[in-house]
């Protein structure tokens, strides 16, 4: 990418900038941090450097600082062929005066060359792609530590210790900067930095104090998507199997150290926000714990083991999970890396990804055919697309091609085909015409002409001209959804993705609104008799999935027993005598509406 759009904003540092020196210890894991600038109490935030939760692979904790190639607004530094300086991150002044080489004072810091997005090009002669680590001394001069080039490959997270045993270091401005070199175009060359310490009487066997974290952004807490509409939520015929059985981070032991392992416990929450009740897992306590040096380990729970109620309107349910650390002191800087929260909205939309792109894709470049891309969604009952939003980032061509101003896509929504693959015709299109040149990537809407009814199984999409042009999409590196979901037409045919690891950036808007044409023929498809009745009725037509009955304000005052599911009989006395509707869920997700009169 040339460009981030989480990056046009002023920094979200925390905390309000120092004008007195810092003391000993130094430490910054970056955890607990809104994406953004790092924290003005501590850095200077003008560096370019973001610090985030999305951008690595495997990290001591969660939260790092990526140097990304990218400024502060997340605008490219140069053109796509320059090489030279990008990012820095530089502490502010600490003071080390009183110091004595002796003293064992050691900077240590985990560093990863590359990212979720790649490998960083190659250190070579010609283009410089490094990392280096720099001391400002007595004298105001910076002087090089540590320099890493890049080898042209990802790597681990690798923890570096550093002596600061130098008595020209040893002064009331202590300072050190950290500082990328690479590509000024885009996120190719990028490094990733975690868990900085600067302290006195440390060894370089471990990270000098006790620390067990939790290392990855929680998974969804829907099993399918990442976000719903709450109506196509609860038409489930059960809504639980909507969601997630198994939410997880990953949990690491930094000390390496300690004998015996530090014991701990985790737990996770679910919360309909902003005041709902906080609905807990069981507390899981390893044994036993898992030994120092543990990496990447999963740490989880089943989100649908919870009783946890989907408001029927549009709520955002925010979902934990935390470690507690069993006959160990408080430590302050311990506990932002001891919590993963997450927040899924159940609004009016479907979506497979998170909605940070850490990327971008395109068709493949085609002067023969039109291409297309479309993603599947599954319905629990009908409903209609009112629009569609979609991420993206301009459009770009090979060295020599001319790029015009603009380029011509068309979003579509197709029905499933007899294979099971979108139909040969979309059933809707809009056509726009986009920018190929983007300051600031991001979503943009699609409203077609009127609603376009769906139920069961659908997909959307776009259609990409004959053109000489790479249109750019958003990517989503690092949500875990599924990735069967989605589909290529490149040759004349629709086949999986070759690519699988990312998610699309593509999301229907939903009205709500059933056809009443469909509802219609549900509602000729089943039977229900005798009717009045005094209670025990007998079902006909149609198979279902689901029966519930409403009373004459909408409220559901009888739900079919799980267990009798489908079943052609439905018993309905313990209900009073009145006036009701009897509400069927058909397979397709059609609705069945049939008005029922109840005798004493």
């Amino acid at each position: 990418m040339s460009a981030d759009p989480a990056r046009t904003q002023p920094g979200t540092a925390a905390g309000a900038a120092r004008t007195a020196a810092l003391g000993l210890p130094f430490f910054e894991d970056f955890a607990g941090q809104r994406e953004g600038s790092p924290n003005a109490a501590r850095w200077e935030t003008n560096g370019g450097v973001l610090v985030n939760e999305r951008f690595s692979l495997g990290p001591p904790s969660r939260g790092m600082a990526t140097f990304d190639g990218l400024n502060g607004r997340g605008q490219s530094y140069g053109p796509p062929a320059a090489y030279s300086n990008t990012d820095t991150l530089t502490s502010l002044p600490i003071d080390l005066s009183g110091g004595q080489p002796t003293d064992r004072t050691y900077l240590s810091f985990f560093w990863q060359a590359g990212s979720i997005v790649g490998a960083p090009s190659a250190n070579s002669s010609s283009r410089r792609v490094n990392l280096q680590l720099e001391f400002l001394d007595n004298t105001g001069a910076w002087n090089s530590v540590w320099d890493q080039n890049s080898q042209g490959i990802r790597t681990d997270f690798k923890q570096e210790f550093i002596a600061v045993d130098q008595a020209k270091y040893l002064h009331a401005g202590f300072r050190f900067r950290f500082r990328a070199s690479g590509s000024q175009f885009g996120t190719r060359d990028t490094w990733n930095l975690d868990y900085i310490l600067l302290d006195r009487n440390r060894a370089t066997t471990n990270v000098s104090y006790a620390d067990v974290v939790l290392s990855a952004p929680l998974s969804s807490l829907l099993k399918r998507y990442a976000a719903m509409p709450s109506w196509q939520f609860n038409a489930a015929p059960n809504p639980t199997q909507e969601l997630n059985d198994s939410t997880f981070s990953t949990f690491n032991n930094l000390d390496v150290g300690a004998v015996p392992p530090t014991p701990f416990q985790y737990q996770g929450s679910v919360q309909v926000l902003p005041a709902g009740n906080v609905v807990t897992s069981a507390t899981v306590t390893p044994s036993p714990p898992p030994a120092p040096g543990t990496r990447q380990l999963y740490v989880g729970y089943s989100v649908r083991a919870l009783p946890v109620a989907i408001p029927a309107g549009p709520s955002r349910v925010r979902h934990n999970l935390y470690l507690s650390l069993l006959n160990a002191p408080t430590d302050p800087r311990r506990a932002p890396n001891d919590t993963v929260r997450r927040i899924t909205e159940f609004s009016n939309y479907f979506a497979y990804d998170d909605g940070t792109a850490e990327g971008t894709n395109n068709l493949r470049q085609s002067e023969v055919r039109a291409t297309s891309r479309a993603i599947r969604f599954e319905l629990n009952r009908p409903d209609q697309i009112d629009s569609l939003r979609y991420y993206y980032a301009g459009a770009t061509a090979a060295s020599g091609v001319p790029v015009p101003p603009s380029v011509t896509i068309t979003f579509a929504v197709w029905e499933v085909g007899p294979d099971g693959l979108p139909a040969a015709q979309p059933k809707a299109t809009k056509s726009v015409n986009l920018p190929t040149t983007v300051t600031s990537p991001g979503y943009r809407g699609v409203k077609f002409d009127r609603p376009v009814s769906v139920s069961g199984r659908f997909f959307i999409g776009y259609l990409q001209p004959v053109t000489p042009l790479f249109v750019q999409f958003g990517a989503d590196l690092n949500s875990r959804q599924p990735r069967d979901t989605f589909y290529d037409n490149e040759t004349g045919a629709w086949v999986p993705f070759g690519n699988r690891s990312f998610v699309p950036m593509l999301r229907p808007y939903m009205s709500g609104v059933v056809s009443s044409a469909h509802n219609a023929a549900a509602n000729a498809a089943l039977r229900v008799y005798p009717n009045p009745t005094q209670g025990l009725l007998q079902v006909s037509g149609a198979r279902y999935s689901r029966a519930v009955a409403l009373d004459a304000l909408g409220r559901t005052v009888w739900e079919q027993p799980a267990a009798e599911a489908g079943k052609s009989q439905l018993d309905l006395r313990t209900l009073r005598a009145g006036v009701y509707l009897l509400r069927f869920t058909l397979p397709d997700g059609s609705v069945s509406t049939q008005r029922l009169v109840l005798q004493p």
